[in-house]
């Protein structure tokens, strides 16, 4: 049982989508990772496109839906058309929920709660005894956790008072002044390292590759424990001139070991069912062979390689 003293009661607010347990791939032991809504990247191929946006949504589990029409009743502004393709008309719906809390089947869910940091603490601190025989913690995702900068300043500060490991994952695209704010309270992050080219990066994922490399500068200037991620993405981040931009960069920053994300397709059944613009990349995911020989592309530049597969 968690102690309601153990923790100053704060009503700050954040919208978070998940918060999943007992995870074992977002740093180091045993985790909770906190998965926050909103992201300031459009990456066309991003696994979890329920966090882009910055507002609730409603999605939609063809599967399960036993067309019995209370959805269709439950919903206040008529977004509900049940045997259409989409199911709900995305230009009406303004994702207040009714339609959730009448469907029985779970064909429909809401993405997208507002938590206080005390339940955020509330439901970290359940599983602390499996961080501690783990070496495990907490980690911050999304979406873009820098985000919500002040909401993980507040949680950060508690999990140091019970002394419980803090990650947090990023995509580099944050304001320097947010996230120098957690650096104190932050013992591990994770930083996205995708497209080098300004103009590619602009218009494929509405970044700016230059404060991207900024940020990592100043990360690396203030001895953060930063390690570096790089995703293999078919047709994006994969072809030889944003690799070779990758190997100068993280030689140029003294940077001698990164962790290689391969791509896989897991994203694209969760864009269905919010009717999310992202893009169906038709690409099967790197054989072993192919992942090797992008593993040999850094070591061959004395950069150690850590792959995810």
């Amino acid at each position: 049982m968690v102690n309601s003293d153990s923790f100053i009661h704060n009503k700050l607010e954040s919208l978070i989508f998940d918060i999943q347990r007992f995870s074992i791939h977002d740093g180091k032991g045993i985790r909770s990772v906190v998965f926050f809504k909103g992201c300031n990247l459009n990456c066309p191929w991003c696994q979890n496109p329920e966090s882009m946006d910055h507002r609730p949504e409603i999605a939609f589990y063809a599967d399960k839906c036993k067309q019995h029409g209370d959805c269709v009743e439950a919903c206040p502004v008529d977004a509900i058309n049940i045997g259409s393709e989409t199911h709900i008309d995305r230009n009406l719906c303004d994702c207040c929920g009714k339609c959730t809390e009448v469907c029985v089947t779970g064909a429909l869910k809401k993405i997208g709660t507002r938590y206080t940091v005390d339940e955020v603490m509330t439901q970290l601190l359940k599983d602390k005894p499996y961080y501690e025989t783990s070496g495990g913690g907490v980690t911050f995702s999304g979406g873009e956790p820098s985000l919500h900068a002040d909401f993980i300043l507040e949680v950060a500060k508690h999990c140091k008072k019970h002394g419980i490991h803090t990650n947090m994952e990023t995509n580099g695209y944050f304001k320097w002044e947010k996230l120098k704010q957690l650096l104190p309270y932050l013992d591990q992050i994770y930083f996205d390292l995708k497209i080098v080219n300004q103009k590619r990066n602009r218009e494929l994922l509405g970044g700016d590759s230059q404060r991207i490399l900024a940020n990592m500068d100043l990360l690396l200037e203030n001895n953060a424990p930063v390690e570096f991620r790089i995703p293999l993405i078919p047709g994006h981040t994969t072809d030889d001139e944003n690799l070779n931009a990758m190997v100068r960069i993280l030689k140029e920053k003294g940077v001698s070991k990164i962790h290689l994300l391969p791509y896989h397709s897991m994203g694209e059944a969760k864009a269905e069912r919010i009717c999310s613009p992202l893009i169906k990349l038709d690409q099967k995911p790197f054989d072993t062979e192919q992942l090797d020989e992008f593993r040999a592309h850094f070591e061959r530049e004395h950069i150690e390689t850590e792959l995810y597969r």
